[in-house]
């Protein structure tokens, strides 16, 4: 019985499940939401790793890196979190997170013809990752997951526009889905904190993505696309005292 119903979500199910995933983490977290961060991150793995499995990983350029991807910025986030740091050595972490995932994303490449071979995309990448991972300042409220939900609907519908695969408009909408099961789970909190361990992987899923996309679909209105969603997640908006 549940294998038509999952047939029939076709590739909408992976979204469903990262939504899922997120809401009820959320929601068993309701007494304590200042985790809440974590349930946007276990929704958005489930969500990929439901899309690619846990499949090891080739020394190649693909979306299957995403899943580790989330994994990892939801450690590094909930460590921040936990052991907040100065702004130096935040700005540190930074820098050296992004280009890690922008190395990571361009297939981990180790050797110096490999290196040279992804040098003319290597600074785009890790400037998109650098941007969309800014916003690592410890905001005490929502706003992380509200403006990933936003920059989610904005690349899955810039995607689907630019004619890129499906798979990229649905590993935009797994993210969608992950914010937006965490803010449904937490609608109506006080003191609910999104922080790092939030917004780590879903800015780095969705500047992931759009780097992917990029790279294996170029195209004005995919870059267009992909740029936009990154500079809404680096925006202040929405202005704090209107995320609850």
């Amino acid at each position: 019985m549940l294998e038509p119903l999952l047939m029939a979500l076709g590739p909408w199910r992976s979204p469903l499940l990262a939504f899922a995933v997120a809401l009820g983490a959320a929601l068993a977290a309701r007494a304590r939401p200042a985790l809440a961060g974590v349930a946007a991150g276990a929704g958005l793995a489930a969500g990929l790793f439901d899309v690619f499995g846990a499949m090891l990983i080739t020394p190649r350029m693909l979306p299957e890196r995403l899943p580790w991807l989330a994994l990892v910025a939801a450690f590094i986030g909930a460590a921040l979190d936990l052991a907040p740091l100065g702004w130096r050595l935040r700005g540190a972490v930074l820098v050296a997170g992004a280009g890690a995932a922008a190395w990571w994303m361009l297939g981990a490449p180790r050797t110096p013809a490999d290196l040279a071979a992804v040098a003319g995309a290597a600074g785009p990448v890790a400037v998109a990752f650098l941007v969309a991972l800014a916003p690592w300042r410890g905001e005490p409220d929502r706003r992380p997951a509200l403006r990933a939900l936003l920059a989610a609907i904005m690349l899955a519908c810039g995607l689907g526009a630019a004619g890129a695969p499906m798979l990229f408009v649905g590993l935009a909408a797994c993210a969608g889905g992950a914010a937006l099961g965490t803010l449904a789970g937490t609608a109506g909190l006080e003191a609910v904190r999104i922080g790092d361990a939030g917004h780590g992987p879903l800015a780095a899923v969705l500047a992931g993505t759009a780097a992917a996309a990029a790279l294996a679909w170029p195209g004005a209105g995919v870059a267009a696309a992909g740029a936009a969603a990154v500079l809404v997640l680096a925006s202040p908006w929405p202005w704090r005292g209107g995320a609850g």
